[in-house]
């Protein structure tokens, strides 16, 4: 019986504590910090864990550094600490890296003011920084530490250290740590309804979209985490519930690093003055995010050609030389920011990224709002309120699975002559995966070519561990090449599909939709192309 299967049999048969409806990084932080509270905690997933949000972000654990200029001190305070826990806790996803920001001349932030912030950053890191902390550059130095820089008007720069990750494999990462101090997790199982008594909601009913059996399951206290779904899920409780949300979108998109090798993250400025990043991140270099309302469907969220257009505009006028165009992307993706609906007048980039509870006369408890980075503490902050008991009882300071230790140079190479399989592909698997890669390559065929043969690994792997399901939960959120390849996936996923059609007993016509719902994945991603 799989972690899965097992977790299915709890949810009809045992009465939690709190159930949780949502599986991207909010929800699945707070299984896990609930069950390590001792709570009896169960958690259900519409669609596949971090499929929204939490897999189509910017990819950073960060403080923050613009939020300073908004004065939202305690929100930066939390998130610099938080990022410097996730250094340590989980060192094979959260990698520090340093951050270029150059300030120009008619910029809004002149450079005494980028340089108070950065002092304020490091000192709400404390002495865990160590050497890490940030540098004061002018115009000629910034040009020498990134020489594809745009020098005309260039006044000078701050360097500044902050953090990148993968949050699809941080999300799925979580769930494997909440399953394994007890959480019952369960994934393609959307709520269809709420189980009341006498008004007040005492669970929820349960689908398993796997073999479409209905399950009830009772619970204390139950918390709709489910991000942009949060009012969707308010109205199964509420019929005509009023909107608690302004979804913000954002779309981000990929070149190959030689098309544009930074040596560091640099911040760039849209044509409006929004701040973007550009992150190298092995053998590609990815950009964005916009930040703009959004009101349409969430099952058909993709990049515009006019926001790709906007992206690539401000790395045209950062990077000059580069000559990055439509042709260099490699891959789009788009998500939308669950935030809590500021005043009337208040643009989508000058809301709160801080989270906020609500309650419904009925008790179901909602979170809107809240930031990747700040998910453990997020986490602490919504189990304290809802269970002030466990208040002195918070998990602090446990490795996620992977991160005790961080492969070194030489255990790379040595896998690599090992498996025969080229470094980049082991760097790759390390950089998911973490000190887990040796679980992984015990699925590695000895024999085929090197991306056939790393398909089947993770692919089996995935199954096995982490309730993937489809070739997109695979090659989107367990290992992204489909963000990451120059053919978005597509070398792999006709492996994938095979492992999964014969672990799971599928037929050829399911095996054949595995592919096709893998290919209108794709084909959503590369649409953008036709209005350009």
């Amino acid at each position: 019986m799989t972690s899965r299967e097992e977790a299915l049999k709890a949810l009809s048969e045992e009465t939690f504590d709190l159930l949780i409806i949502g599986g991207g990084i909010t929800g699945m932080a707070t299984a896990r910090e609930g069950a390590g509270r001792g709570l009896k905690v169960a958690l259900v997933e519409a669609h596949d864990y971090a499929s929204g949000t939490s897999s189509r972000s910017t990819k950073l654990i960060h403080g923050g550094i613009r939020y300073l200029k908004d004065r939202q001190f305690r929100l930066v305070k939390e998130t610099v600490s938080e990022r410097m826990a996730l250094l340590e806790g989980a060192p094979h996803l959260v990698r520090p890296l340093w951050f270029l920001f150059p300030v120009y001349r008619g910029d809004p932030d002149p450079l005494p003011l980028l340089w108070l912030g950065m002092w304020l950053y490091d000192r709400y890191a404390g002495k865990k920084l160590g050497t890490l902390r940030h540098r004061r550059l002018g115009a000629k130095q910034a040009v020498m530490k990134e020489p594809l820089l745009r020098s005309q008007d260039l006044l000078g720069a701050g360097l500044y250290m902050d953090a990148v990750t993968d949050d699809g494999r941080l999300t799925v990462t979580v769930m494997k740590d909440a399953r394994r101090r007890g959480a019952k997790v369960v994934n393609r199982a959307p709520v269809v309804g709420f189980i009341k008594e006498e008004g007040k909601i005492r669970g929820a009913v349960v689908e398993d979209a796997l073999s479409g059996e209905k399950i009830p399951v009772k619970a204390g206290v139950v918390l709709n985490a489910s991000g942009p779904w949060a009012d969707e899920v308010r109205r199964l409780d509420e019929e005509g519930a009023e909107p608690l949300l302004l979804l913000a979108k954002g779309i981000h998109l990929a070149v190959p690093y030689e098309k544009l090798p930074l040596r560091q993250a640099v911040v760039m400025r849209g044509k409006d003055g929004r701040i973007m990043f550009a992150i190298p991140r092995l053998d590609y270099t990815y950009a964005g995010t916009t930040d703009t309302p959004y009101e349409g469907d969430l099952r058909t969220l993709r990049a515009t050609g006019e926001e790709v257009a906007y992206v690539l505009e401000a790395m045209g006028r950062m990077f000059p030389e580069a000559n990055v165009g439509p042709g260099d992307v490699v891959s789009t993706w788009a998500g939308v920011r669950p935030l809590v609906a500021p005043k009337e007048g208040v643009p989508a980039d000058a809301v709160s990224r801080d989270y906020q509870l609500f309650k419904s006369p009925s008790g179901l408890v909602t979170v809107g709002g809240g930031k990747l980075t700040a998910h453990q503490a997020m986490a602490r902050h919504i189990v304290s309120d809802l269970f002030p008991a466990t208040r002195r009882s918070p998990l602090q300071g446990a490795p996620l699975p992977g991160g005790d230790r961080l492969p070194a140079k030489g255990d790379q190479e040595l896998w690599g002559k090992e498996h025969h399989l080229p470094l980049l592909w082991v760097e790759k698997l390390v950089w998911h995966f973490g000190g887990e890669v040796p679980d992984v390559l015990a699925f590695l065929p000895k024999e085929g070519e090197a991306e056939e043969r790393v398909a089947e690994a993770v692919t089996r792997f995935s199954l096995k561990k982490e309730d993937a399901f489809t070739v997109e939960d695979v090659l989107a959120r367990r290992f992204p090449m489909a963000l990451f390849s120059q053919d978005q996936g597509r070398g792999m996923a006709e492996k994938v599909a095979q492992v999964l059609a014969e672990e799971r007993t599928l037929s050829q016509k399911e095996k054949a939709e595995l592919i096709d719902g893998y290919g209108r994945y794709v084909k959503a991603m590369e649409a953008w192309r036709e209005e350009v």
